[in-house]
């Protein structure tokens, strides 16, 4: 097993490339189908050296028979640096000021001060001149390469993500609803009372009250933030102006209600400390009974649950309401974290790179990385692509899913190995959740001061927050702490950039 962090050869579904958080037709001879493509069977290899997420469970390593697969496809070799998304941000910030950056560098937000303070300084390639030579690329929607532009331009090529599906919004064990005889809750209030259920009635039958809620870290809870707002991201309009939701009224009764939960021990008691990785093994062990996932996760979580349970299933919720009565879900702004070139790279090079990105988002590539070799990793019986069990002992699952789908909804409800009775709860869900979900305003829009500050202003709000919830802290002080921050000269500077920008985007 191949470490966190430690750098070593493999292909492009190592690196997630060819398949993003959501997850079009070449010949295996010449999968680039480019121009510019160094992927054709002839021609020098290309080494590329790549850092990228991770969220397989075991990092597979050069040796794994897709990586040879798939590196022989695009004639490369590459060298990843596998980072996990407990410290994805550290290792981001670490890379960046150290000057060391591989070819092909994935950021997960790209809001990052240092990856923005970079881009002004050219030290990243301006990707705009060569995209038209990419076929494949046009597979990626419109809405991605826009919301992914930095001053107009295309830095980086988005991974793809769907636009509901995504994002951190509770699961729930349907069969301990059933067990309950309770319903899908539509409400917050309804929720509440399902995690009491969880808690307090035994819904696993063994006797003894030893189950959790909703299984939760601090930014898995972000989402009831929202609900109250009835907005997705941490923008909200008002009157025609752009506002962080931080310092609105309704953030404050999304925090009494958080506070609710832990103090009636609905919510893990450990939040605070608790990372991405630890909520899924409270899943996996059949103690949680929600918790807030991509809802392709649903499937993932099912499939090892049946392994002890075969009634299990962990379903993703449609929507909730909130106070307003407003339908609401997780929206994404169309992709998930995007990859940069550095401008230390030759042009030459570059071309090779996009080339071999390329290939990834063909229906070829993007079928390979998903779900491996045809007949050996799967194979297809009624228009699904049911997997063997070389799937699994290939690490195929978390290290080759997942990163560029071309029909996006795809990745988050047509999972490998999915059933179909569970393959159409996903469509059912993903079809209520595209008339739930409010849009993000603050799309598009830009600030300097927000670039540089909000990270910092964030931690000190969530430090507090924390505190409320944890009883550390009296609600009164939290009062004060709002007051000042909207005093903040900071702050307001913020706010004008962003409306100005706004202004800007709502013009076009």
């Amino acid at each position: 097993m191949i470490k966190q962090g430690k750098r070593v050869t493999v292909t492009l579904a190592a690196f997630g490339l060819m398949t993003s958080a959501l997850l079009s037709g070449c010949g295996a001879s010449n999968p680039g189908s480019s121009a510019n493509s160094g992927s054709s069977a002839g021609g020098k290899t290309t080494d590329i050296s790549i850092m990228v997420i991770n969220y397989g469970k075991q990092f597979a390593d050069e040796n794994n028979v897709m990586w040879k697969e798939i590196e022989k496809r695009t004639n490369t070799k590459l060298h990843v640096t596998w980072v996990s998304p407990n410290n994805i941000l550290e290792k981001t910030n670490v890379t960046l000021a150290s000057g060391d950056i591989p070819d092909l560098m994935f950021l997960e937000s790209l809001e990052t001060p240092q990856f923005r303070s970079m881009i002004s300084q050219g030290a990243f390639w301006d990707l705009t001149p060569f995209l038209k030579d990419y076929p494949n690329f046009k597979n990626v929607p419109d809405y991605a390469w826009e919301n992914s532009k930095i001053n107009g331009k295309a830095y980086v090529v988005p991974r793809p993500y769907p636009v509901v599906g995504g994002g951190l919004f509770p699961l729930i064990r349907k069969d301990w609803l059933d067990k309950l005889n309770l319903k899908m809750p539509e409400t917050l209030d309804d929720f509440k009372k399902t995690l009491h259920a969880f808690v307090n009635n035994d819904p696993d039958g063994n006797g003894q009250k030893d189950t959790t809620g909703y299984s939760a870290m601090t930014s898995s809870l972000g989402f009831i933030y929202n609900v109250y707002n009835n907005t997705n991201g941490e923008w909200k309009e008002k009157d025609g102006k752009l506002v962080p939701i931080i310092t609105e009224p309704e953030s404050k009764e999304a925090l009494l209600y958080i506070k609710s939960l832990y103090d009636e021990n609905l919510i893990s008691k450990d939040f605070p400390v608790l990372k991405l990785s630890n909520i899924g093994d409270a899943v996996n062990s059949g103690k949680a009974g929600s918790a807030g996932y991509a809802m392709n996760n649903g499937w993932t979580f099912t499939a090892e649950l049946r392994k002890t349970n075969p009634q299990a299933a962990m379903v993703p919720v449609p929507f909730l309401k909130g106070p307003q009565g407003n339908k609401f879900t997780i929206s994404t702004d169309g992709y998930y974290g995007a990859f940069a070139i550095p401008k230390k790279v030759p042009e030459d090079k570059v071309k090779k790179i996009l080339a071999f990105m390329d290939y990834g988002y063909s229906k070829e590539g993007n079928d390979l990385a998903n779900y491996g070799i045809k007949d050996v990793h799967y194979t297809e019986k009624d228009g699904m692509k049911v997997t063997t069990d070389k799937f699994e002992t290939d690490l195929i699952d978390g290290n080759f899913k997942g990163v560029y789908i071309l029909n996006s909804n795809d990745l988050v409800t047509l999972v490998p190995g999915i059933t179909p009775e569970f393959y159409d709860i996903n469509k059912k869900v993903y079809a209520e959740r595209e008339q739930a979900a409010p849009k993000n305003p603050s799309v598009g829009v830009y600030s300097e001061t927000r670039t540089k500050l909000w990270t910092d202003l964030k931690k000190k709000v969530d430090d507090m927050r924390v505190k409320i919830i944890m009883g550390q802290e009296k609600i009164e002080v939290y009062d004060a702490f709002i007051e000042k921050l909207k005093q903040d000269a900071e702050l307001q500077k913020m706010i004008k950039e962003m409306n100005e920008s706004y202004a800007q985007k709502t013009k076009k």
